[in-house]
């Protein structure tokens, strides 16, 4: 039986998931509601056969939590299930090696049917986004630093710009100096490709990094 392991901030949306999936008779070994849970999990012997998993996370984003797994457990296959739309986000999962990327508002059907083609080593991604074989190809040797290159430090920072607080007071907060805080926010920009606060703060929204 297939193993499965969820990994998403919304308790109910496992539950419903949850049972589902038992109906199509895979088996639900684990569900995580962050990506450093979810990691923990796997790295106490949880090693699902799929991985479905959530962008926009507490602690540590999906890409981090993608990375990892493709890294260090490369026979898990991971399919993405977020409510994040954007066109990056879905082309720097495919750079990362996810095996799917579907979106929350496909039917219970599908769901279960989209987890028995990448089983199968087929790839889905979501009929908004066609891509021909030639564009995947090109996709997966683009370089997406905002999804593999940002730290801890450097999103907590973009997170507490984006609660509206000074960079002073970010500084504050994270007990560091407001010169380290402009050093961080010059590496945000040229790793997320964007010339102001306010541009990064969208962005970072956009692909499910922060809230």
């Amino acid at each position: 039986m297939t193993s499965i392991m969820m990994c998403d901030d919304h308790a109910m949306v496992m539950n419903a998931m949850g049972d589902l999936l038992r109906k199509e008779n895979f088996k639900v070994i684990a569900t995580t509601l962050s990506g450093k849970a979810c990691i923990e999990s796997i790295q106490s012997g949880l090693i699902p056969d799929v991985l479905i998993l959530d962008i926009n996370m507490p602690e540590m984003p999906g890409y981090n939590v993608a990375l990892h797994v493709k890294k260090h457990y490369p026979n898990t296959k991971i399919l993405i299930f977020s409510m994040i739309t954007d066109e990056n986000a879905v082309k720097a999962m495919i750079r990362i090696g996810v095996n799917g990327f579907a979106f929350k508002n496909i039917n219970d059907n599908e769901l279960a049917e989209i987890i028995r083609k990448i089983l199968s080593g087929q790839e889905y991604y979501p009929p908004e986004f066609i891509f021909s074989p030639e564009e995947i190809e090109t996709i997966k040797q683009q370089n997406f630093p905002w999804a593999k290159q940002l730290t801890e430090k450097e999103i907590q920072t973009a997170q507490l710009l984006a609660y509206d607080f000074s960079r002073k007071q970010v500084a504050a907060d994270m007990g560091v100096s407001a010169s380290s805080i402009n050093k961080k926010m010059e590496r945000i920009f040229k790793k997320t490709n964007q010339k102001t606060t306010v541009g990064v703060i969208g962005f970072l929204k956009k692909v499910g990094i922060i809230q």
